[in-house]
């Protein structure tokens, strides 16, 4: 643990070599990261990646069997949950039912003695933070989802932390207010210039909302960035596939590309990694980069002569799914577009060749099976 890691900002978080075993089973994994004050950062993944048990240890209901774990510049492992400056929003709000909104919030101030005075004022507070105060006598069962979920946000709100942690808060909404709540979390978020630490398994919900983005496959950090570094940059086929949808195509690498097993010839002007000629790897190409076109075009690489197989309507976008060599490739094109080839019909596939990710083979098969399926 090195001194300039100790900072003590509030609100600052950071761990060390972390490593959580269950058994033979390792579920963190000798992980280091550092959340800024006031940061807003997701932990994005697949089930069982690690990223629950990663905030448990941040929360104090679980210990690290092996690391540092640092909140403000304090080591808080051994520490007990309500002796941490962190509170915690979980999926399943947990309310009191037999319960006002405003005695939910109470609660957990009145636990700790403080005067009555003081927690009708901060009450107040909070509540008029995620637009609660009408609502303040009603009982859990009075309210729907989306206002339970305001109101566990108020209750941690209310102990005034210096960070909040969020398992999957919005998992039990619907989509519409889903949505809605995403776009509440992150104005409260910057209005108070708390730091969130939220955990999600969906990437569209952590791209929308997050500052940065740590994604996690089997116990460990794959990539961590902002949502434009990770989604434009991905540094693994498993970030490239976890984090937006691509098109992936196996085969052998040209030094400068893919020569594809079904015969399609990459060309990649930057790839985000360099594979040696003659070497198993893999090309990438995000469907919205794609572009379809009646004519063949004139160059001979990065182009497919493709059938369309389907065609789906997305409000501004239409997804084509269109066939080639037994495998299907996916197609997002503006409403707007152009052409609006039909079912059955022959279209070209182009990309340009700095739209190609180029990756080797030498990640594990559970990472290319997960990728691969936009798990």
């Amino acid at each position: 643990m090195t001194a300039e890691a100790n900072t003590g900002a509030r609100g600052s978080i950071e761990l060390i070599d972390v490593t959580k075993r269950y058994g033979s089973v390792v579920a963190v994994d000798s992980i280091n990261l550092t959340v800024k004050p006031g940061e807003f950062l997701s932990l994005l993944g697949p089930s069982g990646c690690g990223k629950t048990t990663t905030l448990r240890m941040l929360a104090g209901f679980e210990q690290p069997d092996g690391g540092h774990i640092l909140v403000n510049g304090k080591e808080v492992q051994g520490v007990p949950p309500h002796k941490r400056d962190v509170n915690t929003v979980f999926q399943h709000y947990a309310l009191f039912p037999h319960m006002t909104v405003a005695e939910n919030v109470a609660y957990g101030l009145k636990q700790k003695g403080v005067p009555k005075s003081e927690v009708s004022t901060r009450v107040a507070k909070a509540l008029d933070m995620v637009q609660m105060s009408k609502l303040a006598e009603r009982k859990p069962r009075q309210m729907s989802g989306g206002q339970q979920q305001r109101v566990a946000v108020a209750r941690a709100l209310v102990n005034r932390p210096s960070v909040l942690l969020l398992d999957e808060p919005l998992g039990a909404l619907d989509r519409k207010l889903r949505e809605e709540m995403q776009i509440e979390l992150k104005l409260l978020q910057s209005r108070l210039g708390i730091t969130f630490v939220f955990v999600t398994h969906d990437q569209e919900e952590a791209m929308s909302m997050s500052d940065r983005i740590a994604i996690m496959l089997e116990g460990h950090v794959e990539q961590i960035g902002d949502p434009e570094t990770v989604y434009e940059h991905p540094k693994t086929a498993f970030v490239a596939g976890f984090v937006g949808r691509n098109n992936f195509w196996q085969g052998t690498s040209t030094g400068t590309g893919v020569n594809a097993d079904d015969g399609t010839l990459f060309v990649a002007t930057n790839p985000e990694e360099h594979v040696p000629s003659g070497n198993d790897a893999l090309a990438a190409v995000r469907p919205e980069c794609i572009n379809l076109v009646v004519d063949q075009p004139a160059r001979s690489e990065n182009q497919l002569l493709t059938t369309v197989a389907s065609v789906s309507h997305f409000g501004d976008v239409l997804q084509y799914v269109v066939s080639a060599a037994e495998r299907e490739v996916v197609v997002l094109v503006p409403r707007t577009h152009a052409s609006r080839p039909k079912v059955g019909d022959r279209v070209w596939c182009t990309w340009a060749a700095e739209d190609v990710y180029l990756f080797s083979a030498r990640q594990a098969e559970v990472v290319m099976a997960e990728a691969l399926t936009g798990a």
